[in-house]
Parts: C-alpha cells; sequence; structure tokens
C-alpha cells in the first residue's frame, strides 16, 4: 500500500524518531498486532474522521478508568495504543490519582491526537470543548460530542479499516529502537535507457483488427445534422424571397409594391365635456368667517386623511395646528364642519381634543365626520378652545360641482 494512501510522510528520506518517551518493551500490547499511539502519530497524518474516531475511542477509556476509579498507568510509551483494528486502547494500573491531574492528562492526549490531523479546524474545535468543560466527566462529554458531529458524515466501519491499515503499514516499517524506516527514493533515470522494459501487446497485421461499431453518438449527431440540412432547404426559397423584397425596398423603392408614403392620421377630436342639467347652477365658494389663525394658535390646516371624500360617505380628516410656545396651553379642541354649497346648510361634527407638548410649537390631531348626499359640499376644521379659527375649506368634488335646480341659490 502506498504512502500516499495511508497518509505517511517522511522527511529528506530519513528515518523518523518517535518523541522522547518509554520504550516499548517486549510482550506489551504493541506487540499483539498493534502499535503505540506516538510511533502511529510520527509517521502518519490523520483525516478528521481518522482523528475523531481516535478520540471517540480515548474519551470511551477515559470514561471506563474512571468509572472503576483507577488510573491510567502513563499516556506516554506503550501505555496507548492502537490495534491491529485500529482502535484505542489505554492501560489502567493503580487507583485514580487527583482529579486535576487526570483532566490535565487526558486534555493533553486529546489535543496531541487532534493536532495530527491535516485540518486544523478539529484541533481549534477540541480546544474550545476542553476549555469549555468544568471538570473531567465534562471535558469527556464535551469532547465526544464534538468527535461525533465530525464523524456524522462519515462511514465509521471505512474510517476503523483505515486506521487499521495503518497500523498495519506503520507496524511493517518499526524497527526495535522505535524508529521508522522510510523506502530509499528510486534510482533515477541515466541516458543510457533508451526504452522501456515493460511488456507490449503484440501488433497484429490491419486484417486482423476488428472493425469496430460507431457509437450511438455518431448515429444521434449525424442525424441532426441530416435534420438541420432538410430544415435550411426547407425554408430557402422564403428565406431568399423575403432577403429580395427588403433589398429591392432599401435599393429601388420606385420599383417596390409595397407602400412607401403613409397617410397622415389625424388626432380624435376632444370629447365635449357633459352638459350639465337645464337650469342649474354652479356653487359659490365657502366663508368660514373665521381666520386660520387667533390668540394662541399661530395657524390651522386640514387635508383629507385618505387623500379625498366622497359625498354620503364618512370623511377622515388630518388638521396641523400651530400654537404659541409662549402661551403654555394644555390641549386644543377642534371640530370637522361640512357645509353644503347649494343649501348653505351647516354641519358640525363632533369635537376632537388634541394635547399640545410643554413648549411644542405644533400639535396634530384626526378627526372624522359623515359627510352628507350632495353635489357640492366643503369640510374645514374649526377650533373653540383656546381660541376660534378655521382651516381653509376642502370642497366635494374638488372640480365640476353643479347644484340642481331645486336647491339653486347663490351658494355659501
Amino acid at each position: 500500500m502506498s504512502e500516499a494512501v495511508l497518509g505517511l510522510h517522511a522527511r529528506d528520506h530519513e528515518p523518523v524518531e518517535v518523541p522522547p518517551g518509554p520504550a516499548v518493551e517486549s510482550g506489551s500490547r504493541a506487540d499483539t498486532g498493534g502499535v503505540t499511539l506516538e510511533c502511529l502519530l510520527a509517521v502518519a497524518t490523520l483525516t478528521p474522521a481518522q482523528a475523531a474516531l481516535l478520540v471517540t475511542d480515548a474519551t470511551d477509556q477515559f470514561g471506563s478508568v474512571h468509572g472503576r476509579g483507577r488510573a491510567p498507568a502513563s499516556l506516554r510509551g506503550d501505555a496507548v495504543t492502537v490495534s491491529a483494528a485500529g482502535r484505542l486502547t489505554i492501560e489502567c494500573a493503580g487507583t485514580a490519582g487527583p482529579q486535576d491531574a487526570m483532566r490535565d492528562a487526558a486534555a493533553c492526549l486529546l489535543r496531541r491526537i487532534a493536532a495530527n490531523c491535516r485540518v486544523a479546524t478539529l484541533a481549534d474545535r477540541v480546544d474550545d470543548a476542553i476549555a469549555g468543560s468544568s471538570d473531567t466527566d465534562d471535558l469527556m462529554r464535551q469532547v465526544q460530542h464534538t468527535a461525533a458531529t465530525e464523524l456524522e458524515r462519515v462511514d465509521v466501519g471505512r474510517t476503523r479499516s483505515q486506521l487499521s491499515a495503518l497500523v498495519a503499514a506503520v507496524r511493517g516499517r518499526a524497527r526495535p529502537d522505535g524508529s521508522v524506516d522510510v523506502p530509499e527514493p528510486p534510482l533515477p533515470v541515466t541516458g543510457t535507457v533508451l526504452a522501456s522494459n515493460r511488456w507490449h501487446p503484440p501488433v497484429g497485421a490491419v486484417w486482423h483488427r476488428k472493425k469496430r461499431r460507431r457509437s450511438p453518438r455518431r448515429w444521434m449527431l449525424g442525424l441532426v445534422a441530416i435534420l438541420v440540412v432538410a430544415g435550411a432547404v426547407w425554408v430557402a426559397p422564403t428565406a431568399w424571397s423575403q432577403l429580395r423584397e427588403g433589398w429591392s425596398t432599401l435599393l429601388g423603392p420606385a420599383e417596390s409594391a409595397m407602400q412607401d408614403r403613409i397617410d397622415p392620421v389625424s388626432p380624435p377630436p376632444p370629447l365635449p365635456d357633459a352638459a350639465p342639467p337645464p337650469g342649474s347652477t354652479e356653487p359659490g365658494p365657502v366663508d368660514t368667517a373665521l381666520p386660520t389663525g387667533a390668540g394662541p394658535i399661530t395657524g390651522l390646516t386640514a387635508v383629507f386623511a385618505d387623500g379625498s371624500c366622497e359625498a354620503g360617505r364618512a370623511c377622515t380628516l388630518r388638521v396641523d395646528i400651530g400654537v404659541d410656545p409662549s402661551a403654555s396651553i394644555a390641549a386644543v379642541t377642534w371640530n370637522p364642519v361640512v357645509y353644503d354649497r347649494c343649501t348653505g346648510a351647516v354641519v358640525p361634527g363632533g369635537a376632537v381634543t388634541v394635547p399640545v407638548p410643554s413648549g411644542g410649537r405644533d400639535t396634530y390631531g384626526i378627526g372624522s365626520v359623515d359627510l352628507p348626499p350632495g353635489t357640492a359640499l366643503a369640510v374645514a376644521a374649526v377650533t373653540t378652545d383656546p381660541a376660534e379659527a378655521a382651516s381653509a375649506p376642502m370642497y366635494v368634488p374638488a372640480e365640476h360641482a353643479i347644484c340642481p335646480p331645486e336647491d339653486a341659490h347663490e351658494g355659501g
């Protein structure tokens, strides 16, 4: 199995020494088909899935050891091994020591496995999980959750097989002193080699070769080409005729059968305004007999809140009131008033009181009034307290208002 597939790496074609630690003794678990974790990490660069699987094994081992009240004999040397099946195991000896020491040892081992990953993302996530844990049990839970998130997207069985293959390859290259053999580089090819010594199949005669069948793709391309040519032949006469006609129109418009002059078309006459009924008159303007400002009220403006109003329906007004800040008034009361421009009737609406902020220069209010049926109406806002003022009247409708013969008079 090639080193590229297994993820093995070497530096300058020299043996890779295992980091300092107790040597592997004869008869240890590393001699039963597995290798020490230090030897594996010194030779192989793990994928994120492989590192996450070893981290999961380590958390399981620590949880089992902690549950039995025992402590690992050591986290270096042959105490932490990876078996031939690709599983990480920790040798236990003695009783558990201080919790802080065990937590630090577990964190060191987990960081060492994650740091060997090809992608630094897993190592960062493991560091975050260790930093956010409160005790040994919480550390194991958080790190195991981080590894499980990485293993959700991979085939665990296949990853375990890859670890097993790594162990087998590392064990085949391991020396008794713990170092690893790296294969010698291939000899360079010299200029004296003129031809390759690989086997070449015999070349038969031309008449011995079998005739290959044409692929369906070639048949489809040929059929499409035939259809394109047939379509071009079919539409060629029509296209040629249209081309000649356009060419003749551009070069010799006198000889063309097409009409070269377009008669001018006059616009339609405007529609006459509808004539008013006989005896009807135009209504006059509305005089509220009040100024737009009086006393502490400096100005009064009214607009339709919905844009416009219609006779026979409710009408909503927005009234903006300017006040003198030195007058110190607390509120302003106003009424929406409806004027019938044909009959002269005046219909006041309900009173609306709006507060004035302290020291304010203006305020506003919203009020509604029901418009009676009529052909010429007007609406204005009239204040009653603290002074009497009126806004400019707004006409309903805004234009083309008439008074029927029965209501005809000089207007309001």
